[in-house]
């Protein structure tokens, strides 16, 4: 079944799994309880399904995770009479990619990204280009159970889903990981840093610091990041803590008698941002921000900061739940540097705001979704959502994390897993894993993570047990999410470019203030106070005793 296409040279790539936070305990499945094993996984002789199908799927280096013939990708092609036709993207080219694909309506008939909260989302269903997802789903239990959450409604235009949401964090507090600042503790105390960063100044000023004295001769520079928007995250909240998302899934805050869109708060439309603006200019200035980031891969920052080229890095996911940080950088960092990871690297904790407080990011709980193509045939549609209900139920979960039991894992009696040593990890031995463990959500879906092994060290899980304890015990600033949903249901044509207003104001040269008065006036141009009104007045017609 393996088509020659998938013959490529390997090369292994590690997948992103979201491991729970919770320091992880022996305990039993699902269907364990007295001791009772758990059915083992294995693949049916023959398929349920009479009719061969080719499923074209567009998934972070698919061509690499299907390029072996291996035995986890021959039991789901088997089990559901399928061959998965690869149509890669990158991490680096995704973005455009399918947008080009949607615009000459050439995409696959499965694929993933991050839309939902952009205007691409609403004018792709107004296109016809998105499958709708049917609002029972009886007949997909797994599925059905995923899908009976809150993000439901994300995925929703006018009433109906469009698309599967890719859940990552269990609660709140866990989105403190989804963007984290490392940064080089050891060579900062070589150029005479005595304490941890503790503010905005601090960190400033340890990393020219760090620049300054190149203890390790690299011509070291300042803080990169695996792409450039990912600094949002941390930065906005000096300032301005609810704006950091963009697109059309941007959060309201109250100002005088009514709503704004976050990024547009004070009271001044816009004047809370111009603090976190100038914060922003005067790192990318004085080079505490590396004057090449928005040019810089995924790849490139990560080999920047293993290789010492770069003072700080800033990452999506944390510590131990993208397990990237440990497979590409932590791994390998004893052997370049010749100490350990955790031992030279330090994490930026919340770093407190203008008004003295501290916060961190507020995302939804999952990012980005996967889409079916509304062109594939109703017996493909159907064998699509039999697949993702399969990964979601104990046994798909347990075959696309971990591969066959008895070859890279071992189930005790009480339900534990135990990953095999001496067999690599279970990426390496079916790479189809990369892709099969994340389709459908980064983390376990419906499973909870305490019944599955650590895929990383324990120190770098306790790392972020740290740091989701902080956040717990931080208060989040009120915004109103109904202000968002009346947004989305007006369809109205209007969204923030988030990254191109970050850009303009880090990269310009003009005074900060006169580019962001710009960028509103550009704004106010194309219909910024109409929605903002409109908004306000389906508010008070929902809610007139306010």
């Amino acid at each position: 079944m393996m088509d020659n296409k998938r013959k490529m040279q390997m090369r292994i790539r590690p997948k992103q799994i979201m491991l729970s936070l919770a320091v992880f305990a022996a305990c039993c499945m699902s269907g364990c309880a007295g001791g009772q094993q758990t059915q083992e996984v294995t693949s049916p002789a023959t398929s349920a399904y009479e009719k061969h199908l080719d499923i074209s799927i567009a998934y972070w280096d698919v061509e690499i995770a299907l390029a072996q013939d291996d035995e986890v990708l021959r039991k789901i092609e088997d089990k559901f009479n399928v061959t998965f036709v690869p149509v890669n993207i990158t991490w680096d080219d995704y973005y455009n990619k399918i947008r080009l694909w949607a615009d000459t309506e050439a995409l696959p008939d499965i694929f993933v990204g991050a839309y939902r909260t952009e205007p691409s989302f609403y004018k792709w269903v107004q296109e016809g280009l998105l499958h709708e997802i049917p609002e029972d789903l009886s007949q997909y239990p797994h599925l059905a159970q995923y899908m009976d959450s809150p993000e439901r409604e994300t995925c929703k235009i006018n009433g109906s889903t469009y698309c599967i949401f890719r859940q990552t964090y269990s609660e709140q507090a866990e989105t403190i990981m989804d963007r984290t600042i490392l940064y080089r503790w050891d060579l900062a105390q070589k150029a005479g840093i005595t304490k941890e960063p503790e503010t905005w100044d601090e960190f400033r000023q340890m990393i020219q610091a760090i620049i300054a004295q190149d203890s390790e001769k690299t011509g070291i520079k300042g803080m990169t990041a695996k792409d450039y928007n990912m600094l949002l995250g941390p930065l906005f909240t000096y300032s301005i803590p609810m704006a950091s998302i963009g697109g059309t899934g941007f959060y309201w805050v109250e100002q005088e008698n009514g709503y704004v869109p976050a990024l547009l708060a004070g009271e001044t439309l816009g004047s809370d941002a111009i603090a976190t603006w100038n914060l922003i200019r005067d790192m990318y200035q004085e080079g505490t921000i590396e004057q090449d980031i928005i040019l810089t891969t995924t790849s490139q920052a990560e080999n920047k900061f293993l290789s010492g080229a770069s003072a700080a890095i800033c990452i999506d996911g944390g510590i131990s739940s993208n397990t990237k940080v440990y497979e590409n950088i932590g791994a390998y960092w004893k052997d370049v540097h010749g100490t350990e990871f955790l031992d030279d690297v330090r994490y930026l904790k919340p770093m407190p705001g203008v008004d003295g407080q501290k916060y961190y990011t507020v995302w939804d709980y999952a990012w980005s979704e996967s889409y079916i193509n509304a062109g594939v045939e109703d017996e493909k549609f159907e064998r699509i959502l039999a697949l993702y209900d399969y990964l979601l139920s104990e046994e798909g979960v347990l075959l696309g994390n971990f591969g066959i039991e008895g070859q890279s894992y071992h189930r005790e009696p009480t339900g534990e897993i135990t990953l095999l040593t001496g067999q690599g990890t279970p990426t390496q031995r079916y790479p189809s894993t990369n892709m099969f463990s994340s389709l459908v959500c980064w983390n376990y879906g419906n499973l909870s993570a305490y019944r599955f092994p650590k895929m990383v060290p324990e120190a770098y899980v306790l790392e972020d047990v740290e740091r989701v304890d902080m956040a717990r015990k931080m208060a989040i600033p009120e915004y109103d999410y109904e202000c968002t949903r009346i947004f989305y249901e007006l369809g109205m044509d209007f969204a923030f470019d988030i990254n191109n207003i970050f850009q303009r104001i880090m990269t310009g040269t003009q005074p900060v203030e006169e580019i962001w008065e710009e960028i509103m006036q550009e704004y106010q141009n194309n219909g910024l106070m109409e929605v903002i009104d409109k908004v306000n007045e389906v508010r008070k017609e929902k809610s007139p005793k306010e």
